[in-house]
């Protein structure tokens, strides 16, 4: 049971590069021009006039800080509408030229934001060019090849860099850049993205041959919805927007003075000679300094994935060995640190584009995180914010997330029955709390990490590492594991690690017992889990899935075997034993006989000798052809059923659905380390009960059977995506009052 905090956390902020908070003078700017200088820049008397007057004062602050010199200067709604603005000025240059073709380059930074090669796809399809969008490598720093864009560029039709990298903070050299370029390709239109560039770098636009340089407001302390675009004198423009003539016929639409005025106070701030919110960059390098020695602390063996003399010092790009980013950002945000991943969403592990294009470690890539502050960060809050970073040590060490010296304590979550998870692959510790004895079933490799530290850190006695059948998607590494934690391997075991000449292998107060399954492939193994005599669970490998009966086409595989091993299984346990596999691949993580037999008739037919041989056979192998063609599902097929929560809570309901259900559970189903790191009851209804039952614990809490079925249950976790799923659980058990709380955490905190 989680006890009532006194306070709720303060939210600490470190997600600059995505979007900074308004400062005051900027607000009270917008503030002052909705309310009393709100006229239209266009009209002619004085309201109007008096408006006027303020966006031309503004322009020429642009101006003055960029450099702009004779260039324009066009206010619009950001960055990406600056993009669109400059790639299409660029092509339908192109086009007028007659550059077409798939011959014609659209030359692009590989590290760029994604809104640059998809305005130019979108552009280059919508305008017939044809041409062919060309990603410009980056080294190792994720600096721009130059003999690659001299070598393209005669065949290009416009290139487009970077000032500063959103992800990185990588900075370009712009002037080495601009020689190379110009020497090879005089009049190609050249955009360079500057959105990361203001307060950070120094620009003098008038001096380069920089055609377009869009910048956005958010990104530096003003509201959303504001920024402009630097257009160099004779260079080519073709308005995006038309229709009324403002902004000197370049962009049409009556101009968001309250933006302007916000832009104003945010640019008269950055020329202060003295006394500015911005500091200079000396100070950010301490913040910097102070940042890092913060996160090594409790990270020892981070590594940056950019840094000086590359990399602005406002952004710090970091990866840590065993953690994927979704570990690290679950863990700050549950600490009220907002952080961010370089990773895009993709079927499989998340990844960073602009990691993976400067050839880093697939690891750095899956694992990285974005920590950025502000150029007008103050010392208070630089080390407050290393004061929220250094408490994460505690957490870190506790829950054995890195390997450490520190004193161990058997964490309840760690006692029991653990279920570790990698993209479709499952592995399980086993730990008696009395003895500390551990048993490690199905380790993969991604989990070997974690495995390690929670075994070396809570100093458990490995008793076994087994296998339940020899992987045909990924290799063993039952003796890399062994050998890491120095497994005494005295007494002889077989090829799945389970020791020779018995039937039976005990940790503490639980004991294994082996149960020969072949069909999936030769010599696999299940094993019987009891506790004092009472059977708990069955660890089934690929046998039968959460979904799904294992494959009989790979080698070695026998359908009359796998259908013979199943009845022998069904004899020896109950039709609501917790099974547990080797492979999840819809995010059910267990099944029983019951569920498998209610979701599968043909399963159903086989344990009955419904079906003869033959028939079976042809049913197996009609299965593998369908999961052949299912290639990531690659040893079992799975239909994702249509479970759901019974009703979705929105925050602002929370207090009366609190009431109207009296014997209310709450479940947190966050990790241990996520729970340690921001408790969840400070932020709820008084009346609320909360029960800590992280996913990873989930197979342990229903081997036990001891929750009623009828209690309502409200799942909760940090976004409300992992509540969703444990609602999906519980309904296929036969839960029936299950609510999941919208946004989770992340919209009560």
């Amino acid at each position: 049971m989680t006890a009532n905090l006194p306070l709720k956390r303060t939210e600490i902020y470190l997600d600059n590069n995505a979007t900074t908070p308004v400062l005051p003078c900027a607000a009270a700017a917008v503030q002052h021009h909705m309310m009393q200088s709100f006229g239209n820049p266009s009209s002619v008397h004085a309201t109007g006039i008096k408006a006027k007057v303020e966006l031309e004062a503004t322009r020429q602050l642009a101006r003055q800080l960029i450099g702009a010199g004779n260039g324009e200067v066009v206010f619009n709604s950001g960055a990406t509408e600056g993009i669109q603005a400059a790639v299409l000025s660029a092509l339908t240059k192109a086009k007028a030229e007659g550059r077409t073709g798939a011959g014609t380059l659209l030359l692009y930074g590989a590290t760029e934001h994604k809104a640059v090669p998809q305005s130019l796809q979108h552009w280059n399809e919508l305008l017939g060019l044809e041409a062919s969008l060309c990603a410009i490598p980056v080294d190792r720093h994720g600096r721009l090849c130059q003999r690659f864009i001299a070598e393209h560029l005669p065949k290009a039709a416009v290139i487009c860099t970077m000032a500063a990298n959103n992800e990185t903070g990588v900075m370009q050299d712009l002037a080495a850049l601009e020689v190379c370029i110009r020497q090879h390709r005089p009049d190609i239109p050249w955009l360079v993205d500057c959105v990361q560039a203001l307060g950070k770098m120094t620009l003098d636009l008038q001096r380069t041959s920089i055609d377009y340089a869009p910048f956005s407001g958010h990104k530096l302390y003003a509201p959303k919805g504001i920024g402009f675009l630097y257009v160099r004198a004779g260079a080519h423009y073709q308005p995006l927007i038309v229709g009324g003539g403002q902004e000197s016929g370049l962009r049409s639409g009556t101009e968001n003075l309250p933006g302007v005025a916000a832009l104003h106070a945010i640019f008269s701030e950055l020329l202060k000679t003295e006394g500015s919110v911005f500091q200079p960059a000396s100070r950010l390098w301490q913040y910097r300094d102070q940042l890092l020695t913060a996160l090594r602390q409790v990270f020892p063996e981070l590594v940056l994935n950019s840094d000086a003399p590359y990399a602005v010092p406002t952004t710090i790009n970091f990866s840590v060995p065993g953690f994927y980013s979704k570990d690290i950002m679950d863990l700050f945000d549950a600490a009220g640190i907002r952080v961010s991943s370089g990773s895009a969403c993709s079927s499989k592990v998340p990844s960073s584009f602009v990691l993976d294009a400067m050839g880093l470690e697939a690891w750095r890539s899956q694992g990285s995180i974005r920590l950025s502050f502000g150029p007008a960060m103050t010392s208070a809050e630089c080390q407050q914010a290393c004061q929220r970073i250094l408490e994460l040590a505690a957490v870190v060490q506790k829950h054995c997330l890195v390997l450490t010296d520190a004193t161990p304590t058997l964490e309840w979550h760690t006692k029991g029955l653990t279920q570790l998870k990698h993209e479709g692959l499952c592995s399980y510790l086993l730990v008696c709390p009395e003895t500390r004895a551990a048993v490690v079933i199905d380790a993969a490799l991604p989990l070997l990490g974690r495995l390690q530290a929670m075994i070396k850190g809570q100093q458990l006695q490995l008793q076994a590492v087994l296998d339940t059948h020899q992987h045909p998607d990924h290799a063993s590494v039952r003796s890399e594991l062994c050998t890491l934690l120095q497994l005494d391997c005295r007494h002889p075991t077989d090829a799945l690690g389970w020791p020779v000449d018995s039937d039976s292998l005990s940790c503490g107060q639980y004991r294994l017992q082996r149960l020969d399954t072949p069909g999936h492939c030769p010599g696999a193994n299940s094993y019987l889990l009891y506790q004092q005599q009472v059977l708990r669970a069955a660890f089934v490998g690929d046998l039968l899935l959460p979904g799904g009966v294992g494959r009989t086409d790979l080698a070695g595989g026998d359908a009359k075997a796998l259908q013979q091993s199943l009845q022998q299984l069904q004899t020896l346990v109950q039709p609501d034993t917790v099974l547990l596999s080797s492979h999840d691949y819809a995010q059910r993580f267990f099944t029983t006989l019951a569920i498998a037999c209610e979701e599968q008739p043909l399963l159903q037919a086989l344990l009955q000798d419904a079906l003869p041989v033959e028939d079976w056979q042809q049913a197996a192998n009609a299965q593998a052809r369908q999961l052949q063609a299912l290639e990531q599902h690659f040893c079992g097929l799975v239909e994702v059923m249509p479970t759901d929560a019974k009703a979705t809570i929105a925050p602002e309901q929370l207090a009366e659905f609190v009431q109207q259900h009296t014997d209310l559970q709450v479940i947190d189903v966050r990790e241990p380390h996520e729970q340690s790191a921001g408790a969840l009851a400070p932020y709820l209804p008084a009346a609320c009960t909360v029960l800590e039952v992280p996913l990873s614990k989930l197979c342990h809490r229903l081997s036990h059977a001891d929750w009623q079925q009828d209690t309502p249950l409200l799942m909760v976790c940090r976004t409300g995506n992992r509540s969703l799923v444990a609602c999906q659980v519980l309904a296929r058990l036969g839960f029936r009052q299950l609510y999941n709380l919208k946004g989770g955490m992340a919209l009560i905190s």
